[in-house]
């Protein structure tokens, strides 16, 4: 995301002595803006002054701001507070967004699980109910990419973009947009989340509209460049078949003294944080530099544990007869819970203070 010609990041804001509110102009920064150092907030730009400041919109309050980069009216933005004496708001990078998810991930963890494992139940019944004829072939697309007999990774990267898109269109041969897969897609999680046929039901049309707005959190989330201050990382739903599992995997880039370095050199981190239908809460976090792999599954309990440990030689062979090595695998049993691990992993990728919980609930 860009504001201008340069990378919002590097820009500041920094809000002038006088502010405005519905009632007109007011001294300085509105008491109601309780602002710390390092707060996370979310600002409109509402317009602008005759003397070329910008207002922006923070919480039902505006005020005026002097701005380093060009600013269009209606862009949301998130601003990070670096001081308070004086205020000086910079535009966030991914934290923002980061913290948004976790707010709304927080009000209601299985939300996108229910409404991924909807969407492809709809898929099977596209072709016999009437309301989904029309969106048959977009159900069916989806659970062509979500599915299949034997792995394949093009189908993942298929399925992700899916899912994350920001909905780019590609001109036809008329000239005009046409909608790709991801626009569609989510074009039809709207539309289902409606349930004009009344199929889903009350409980899963709610996944659904839940669904529709954590993917649009995640696409913001992705779609972000990361400061220099971060690692680029990269947040993904993931759905097994037959409701086997869902859950989220978190992609973390070692940042590396090095900008220009390879990913092999590098190196990157996988952290899977899962709901299985009969493991229950499984997290494994893969740690690959060069062809090294080091990986440890926590899972919730000892039965889980004695049960996973004898495979993990299987897997440390086929990592090998693979190319890489040493590969080694350990299995222990949580100390936290899957949910606090998912929200400790983002806040360390996105280099966030901790969230408090309360302010996660939605």
């Amino acid at each position: 995301m860009k504001i201008g010609d340069l990378p919002f990041l590097l820009k500041g804001i920094q809000m002038v002595t006088s502010g405005r509110s519905d009632g007109g102009p007011k001294a300085g920064v509105p008491a109601s803006l309780l602002l710390g150092q390092g707060q996370l907030v979310k600002g409109e730009v509402a317009g602008f002054t005759p003397e070329g400041k910008v207002l922006i919109d923070i919480g039902g309050q505006v005020v005026e701001a002097k701005s380093e980069v060009a600013l269009k009216q209606g862009s949301v933005l998130w601003l990070e507070v670096q001081q308070t004496e004086p205020l000086w708001l910079r535009v966030a990078d991914k934290k923002g967004a980061a913290q948004e998810f976790l707010r709304q991930y927080y009000g209601d963890p299985a939300a996108m699980g229910k409404g991924l494992r909807a969407l492809l139940g709809m898929a099977f019944l596209s072709e016999t109910e009437q309301s989904l004829t029309d969106q048959a072939g977009v159900l069916q697309n989806f659970a062509n990419t979500a599915m299949g007999p034997e792995a394949d990774p093009d189908r993942i990267i298929r399925l992700l973009a899916m899912l994350t898109g920001g909905g780019t269109a590609e001109s036809n041969t008329r000239g005009q947009a046409a909608p790709g897969p991801e626009k569609q897609l989510h074009e039809l999680i709207a539309f289902l989340a409606e349930d004009r046929g009344g199929v889903l039901g009350k409980a899963n049309a709610s996944a659904m509209q839940k669904l529709g707005l954590l993917l649009q959190l995640q696409g913001e989330l992705n779609s972000l460049p990361a400061s220099p201050q971060q690692a680029q990382f990269l947040l993904f739903p993931c759905v097994f078949a037959m409701g086997a599992g869902v859950g989220q995997w978190l992609f973390t880039m070692d940042q590396g003294e090095d900008a220009g370095a390879t990913a092999g050199e590098r190196g990157y981190t996988l952290s899977f944080f899962l709901e299985m239908s009969r493991l229950g809460e499984v997290q494994i976090q893969l740690r690959v530099k060069d062809q090294a792999v080091q990986g440890e599954c926590v899972v919730n309990g000892e039965a889980v544990r004695e049960h996973l440990a004898p495979q993990l030689a299987e897997l440390e062979a086929l990592l090998g007869k693979l190319g890489y090595g040493p590969v080694h695998f350990s299995c222990r049993v949580a100390k936290t819970g899957m949910l606090e691990s998912l929200k400790t992993g983002i806040e360390a990728a996105a280099q966030m203070d901790s969230v408090r919980i309360v302010d996660l609930k939605a």
